[in-house]
């Protein structure tokens, strides 16, 4: 019997292995969003062998998890991918219940409003709306994924996490930083002024010349997330941005307050 259970082990190894790879694929083809990504994308950004990317991604694909374009041979979201994220359905939906808020902070400051929400080592956009000013700042859509620290609504959940977990995520994603032109140094550095200022800023991460303004909320019971407000730079100048933060932080509060019902709701009255 042990050595059944020794020969066995290995297997077991090899098979949740492959469990991370395939996961790894599917977080990168999800942060392509529509212009998919390419054999050699993934396989750079996953550190899989080409050879066993194209397996796995041919395998995907059979299952239709992935769907392959025949003309770019670029690999995006199967159908199967998206009927079994239907039956996925969260404790609550924080899409729903932030609507309203990105609805408020859009018309109150005319510039394009962002959810975001921790996914594993990722930043997920949940949400957009855009403001009234005629110059849109639209660097993410809807779906868009990237490291945790990259971006200010990205930044800001960092900030939302326990300083350990902090830490393992900055580990996680340092071999992915470079692609965005920033390292773990200065990720730490940024979430120390985050820490200061109580909200997170950065400029010309994705567009030169956008600047966003993050504010953290969630986290514990509820998710870890952020409200961010992203505008060209002339419209972020300091004084104004500390007016906008401001009133990010008092939607954070508003929607902390709501989460924190969710999490532990009033007993029902007795109606006999």
């Amino acid at each position: 019997m042990e050595e059944n259970r020794t020969k066995s082990a290995p297997r077991s190894r090899d098979g949740a292995q492959t469990i991370h790879r395939t996961a790894a694929l599917l977080r990168e083809i999800a942060a392509a969003r529509g212009g998919g990504a390419s054999l050699g994308a993934l396989a750079s950004a996953t550190g899989l062998v080409p050879s066993t990317a194209h397996r796995m991604l041919q395998a995907l694909v059979k299952e239709e998890l992935l769907a392959k374009d025949a003309a770019s041979r670029a690999y995006r979201p199967g159908r199967l991918l998206y009927e079994l994220g239907l039956a996925a359905a969260p404790p609550f939906d924080l899409r729903k219940l932030c609507e309203p808020v990105l609805r408020r902070l859009a018309e109150a400051t005319g510039d394009s409003t962002y959810l975001t929400v921790r996914s594993g080592e990722d930043a997920l956009c949940l949400d957009r709306c855009e403001g009234s000013f005629p110059i849109k700042a639209l660097p993410l859509e809807v779906g868009n994924r990237r490291p945790l620290g990259v971006g200010a609504g990205a930044l800001a959940v960092l900030a939302a996490l326990p300083r350990p977990e902090r830490e393992q995520a900055v580990l996680a994603n340092a071999a992915r930083y470079p692609r965005y032109r920033i390292t773990p140094e200065r990720v730490r550095e940024e979430l120390q002024a985050t820490d200061r200022r109580g909200y997170a800023v950065t400029t010309g991460r994705f567009v030169a010349r956008y600047r966003g303004v993050a504010v953290p909320f969630g986290a514990g019971a509820a998710p870890a997330a952020s409200l961010c407000i992203v505008a060209i730079s002339e419209r972020l100048k300091p004084e104004r941005l500390e007016r906008v933060a401001a009133l990010l932080s008092r939607e954070a509060r508003t929607l902390n307050g709501l989460l924190a019902q969710q999490a532990h709701p009033e007993p029902a009255g007795d109606w006999t």
